[in-house]
């Protein structure tokens, strides 16, 4: 399972939060790939091209 994180603006001030979060999903097997709301608007190519790396590399390394 892939979660995707978009940081902004609405996540000042929780980074703790967020990466404890992450932490105890992971722990669960959850793979993360993390993007900033400006990126998403305004670099969805690059944004495409790393979710599509993040993929590949998850199905590489599945059992």
């Amino acid at each position: 399972m892939l979660a995707i994180e978009i940081d902004g603006n609405s996540h000042n001030g929780k980074y703790d939060y967020d990466m404890n979060r992450q932490m105890k999903l992971q722990d669960l097997g959850v793979k993360f790939i993390r993007f900033f709301d400006v990126d998403v608007k305004k670099n969805m190519v690059g944004v495409l091209n790393a979710l599509e790396n993040k993929i590949d590399e998850i199905v590489r390394t599945s059992p």
